[in-house]
């Protein structure tokens, strides 16, 4: 038995090939030129600073092991656009990818494990291959026609975790309408790019400010990278959110959510008025830094734990609501499902 008998998947899948996504470009471009730039500019320090310790020889050099890492995978990332693709040929899925080329043929597959991650992922496996797709490197389209098409063709005995990625993944690509404005109900908050512009922009302008006077005042020249980090923060916030925008559920309509970043702001605040206090207070029973370790060694397991917490409690939710998300998968067709059909029978 099929997993999903009363939706048929589009022919034009049995001779599809799928290409990345442009964004995976743009970001390769984007963080090619961030990453070179700090080598670069580590480089420049190194050989510029004409007093130099061997500490900060060691920084200059470990700066420029790192930077230079980052930026060896924005060029996979540039390389994975143009030459990585999936295909479906028959009744084989490929995966070229840039250095090698995988081969499964679907009859031979023993499990297909739906993996509900935010983005979204696919792990196919036979007696002595596999093949992990991510769904996030394709366009919305696409995605969607790469799960119905495994939905339908691997039994449904040999999928593993199907109604929460259903939930999480599968509907909201099938309920996804590139031509739709997304509209916020009382619960929730339309975020758009010009939000994040507003919200963000005076930070950088901030950091800017902040790290020319401090460059200039303390005659240290790396701290005009001060805006960087922000800068990063909103173009991936910026790009990351679709033109017309994207819908999110408030923090107040969240009460774990909330609860929890009030219990850890309020644990962060704790800890770092303990660390400055200690700056003008010697204990007399234990060092400083040790106390700072201790506390330390403390304060993380108490977060990790309700972090653990947090999760289990969405687990949960999202384990009742993806019954009613597999009866709709089943049931009901899409926009984009809808005008494939029709395009099929013009």
């Amino acid at each position: 038995m099929n997993g999903s008998p009363t939706s048929t998947p589009d022919s034009s899948c049995d001779e599809k090939q799928f290409h990345f996504r442009k964004t995976i470009l743009y970001q390769g471009i984007c963080c090619f030129l961030f990453f070179a730039g700090m080598v670069f500019f580590s480089f420049y320090a190194l050989l510029t600073d004409p007093v130099i310790t061997d500490c900060e020889y060691n920084m200059f050099i470990f700066s420029i092991v790192f930077w230079s890492f980052w930026t060896t995978g924005s060029v996979w990332m540039i390389l994975s656009y143009h030459y990585a693709s999936l295909t479906i040929q028959g009744n084989k899925i490929i995966e070229q990818g840039v250095l090698r080329r995988k081969e499964l043929d679907l009859d031979r597959i023993r499990q297909l494990r739906w993996i509900a991650s935010p983005s979204g992922g696919i792990k196919l496996k036979t007696l002595t291959k596999k093949i992990r797709i991510y769904l996030k490197n394709f366009p919305c389209e696409d995605r969607l026609r790469i799960v119905e098409y495994l939905r339908a063709q691997i039994p449904e005995p040999d999928q593993e975790g199907w109604d929460l990625f259903c939930h999480r993944v599968a509907m909201p690509l099938r309920r996804y309408d590139p031509q739709a404005l997304p509209v916020p109900d009382n619960d929730e908050v339309l975020l758009t790019r010009k939000r994040w512009d507003r919200l963000l922009l005076p930070w950088i302008l901030l950091f800017t400010v902040g790290g020319i006077l401090a460059a200039w005042k303390f005659n240290l020249p790396h701290l005009l990278s001060a805006p960087l980090l922000p800068m990063i923060l909103w173009l991936s916030m910026r790009y990351s959110t679709p033109k017309q925008g994207m819908v999110s559920q408030k923090l107040s309509a969240d009460k774990e959510s909330r609860s929890f970043l009030i219990f850890s702001g309020g644990m962060l605040i704790v800890y770092l008025t303990i660390l400055v206090g200690l700056k003008f207070i010697e204990l007399p029973f234990l060092d400083n830094d040790m106390f700072m370790i201790c506390l330390t060694l403390i304060w993380m397991p108490v977060v990790f734990w309700n972090c653990y917490r947090l999760d289990k409690v969405r687990h949960k939710k999202q384990l009742k609501a993806s019954k009613t998300s597999v009866e709709e998968w089943e049931a009901g067709s899409s926009p984009q499902t809808t005008d494939r059909n029709v395009g099929s029978r013009l």
